[in-house]
């Protein structure tokens, strides 16, 4: 009887262990079971401990694991970068269908291409529009005036 006990307190321990390794949400329904486990495996059997950690495991997994997916998803972190879209600048470089432009934002030169499906050429000092990012470049649209 002692010695489940020590078993679930392990299993506790190692599970915690694992979470703070991952943070991937991996094993903490295992420490839930196993903290339950390690609770009445002093006042029954071994088997209904065991029974008792695979239930509450798998109730802590279905009962928390989407609803936990959904906040940790929904913390996406906006960069400076996403402010950039919508930006009209002036080009410092010529920008064509073949070579790379470059655009000032803020004081620091960007790397700036056209859109795919655009032919037009832009030149220096034209008023350009942000409409995306891709990578480490800006792509832009002559803005008419």
């Amino acid at each position: 009887m002692d010695f489940m006990i020590w078993v679930w307190l392990g299993v506790f321990v190692l599970a915690i262990m694992i979470e703070a390794m991952t943070q991937e949400l991996v094993s903490i329904w295992f420490s839930i079971g196993a903290f339950a486990a390690l609770c009445i495996s002093q006042f029954t059997p071994w088997w209904v401990s065991l029974i008792v950690f695979i239930v509450v495991s798998i109730a802590a997994l279905l009962g928390t694991r989407p609803v936990l997916k959904k906040i940790m998803r929904s913390q996406v972190r906006k960069t400076n970068t996403d402010d950039f879209v919508g930006q009209r600048v002036q080009t410092i470089k010529d920008i064509t269908r073949f070579s790379l432009g470059e655009v000032k934002i803020n004081g620091i030169i960007y790397n700036a291409i056209l859109p795919e499906d655009s032919v037009e050429e832009i030149k220096k000092d034209d008023i350009v529009e942000i409409v995306a990012l891709k990578g480490n470049k800006v792509v832009v649209r002559k803005v008419e005036e």
